[in-house]
């Protein structure tokens, strides 16, 4: 499990960022919902996933020279809009707790949250496809972490606040559907493309992820059959199951993306020097 780490940090954050996509929507179309649970879940997540890159960086004080390159490293970037997220992230909660009364502060806040958290998902993306693993190389690395972070965010969010969401379900289930759709229109094709280039490196990456093709097929069954789930459950009227049934959707999207992150990063073959 070499990968976990790295695995559970960006799941994780991306999984925090999407809860406050739909928190941040649902709170202006519903005047008097802040929706607690997601937002502290949110927060929790977030929390899990830093804690799960400071394991990685075995040293996490070096962490602090990459502060400095802001302007030239896709990395420090990242690192800083993680940072900010998450210390927006907190003052809502913060917030929430101490001045529930204050919606607009926490409005303004929950949508600077939202804007900080998609440019960390593109300077995420960007850290990887930027590198010099060829597999990383292209637009299925963008779409595949856009597309955890909005459909692990909508089930989380639906499953956690569903009782105040009103007019949310068919929002949040039409966003996993379009974003998922997305994610299969791009990434099964690039990856059959680059099947057919010369690459040693990027077939090197193929061999990896042929040899755990058991996994791959795992992610996909669950990945779309959490969508369909997710989708068939917000077009009819919510029965008593409907709650345990929207947790079995949220947990496939989830487990989907896990591994198929966990995969990400088991592909790494470089030619040449690590992350820029």
């Amino acid at each position: 499990m070499e990968h976990i780490d790295l695995t559970l940090f960006s799941i994780c954050v991306q999984a925090a960022i999407g809860i406050m996509i739909f928190v941040a929507i649902g709170m202006l179309l519903n005047k008097d919902a802040l929706f607690k649970n997601s937002v502290f879940a949110a927060v929790g997540l977030g929390v899990i996933g830093m804690l799960a890159s400071l394991l990685h960086l075995g040293k996490p004080f070096s962490a602090i020279r990459a502060l400095y390159q802001f302007g030239e490293s896709w990395l420090s970037r990242e690192i800083w809009f993680t940072a900010i997220f998450m210390a927006l992230l907190v003052l809502i909660a913060l917030l929430i707790i101490l001045k529930s009364d204050n919606r607009r502060a926490i409005i303004g806040l929950a949508w600077g949250a939202v804007l900080v958290g998609l440019v960390d998902v593109f300077s995420m993306a960007a850290t990887y496809s930027t590198s010099s693993v060829p597999i990383w190389q292209g637009n299925a690395t963008f779409v595949e972490f856009y597309a955890a972070t909005i459909s692990i965010g909508a089930v989380l969010f639906l499953l956690l606040s569903f009782k105040e969401a009103v007019n949310m379900g068919r929002i949040a289930a039409l966003a996993v559907a379009a974003i998922v759709i997305v994610q299969v229109a791009i990434v099964v094709p690039y990856f059959v493309a680059v099947a057919g280039n010369s690459s040693a490196a990027l077939h090197g990456s193929l061999g990896i992820l042929a040899s755990m093709g058991l996994a791959n097929s795992l992610k996909w069954i669950a990945i779309l059959s959490g969508t369909v789930m997710v989708l068939w459950l917000v077009k009819g009227e919510q029965s008593k199951s409907f709650e345990s049934l929207l947790a079995g959707s949220a947990f496939l999207l989830f487990a989907g993306h896990l591994v198929g992150r966990y995969l990400f990063y088991a592909s790494l073959v470089v030619t040449g020097i690590g992350l820029s």
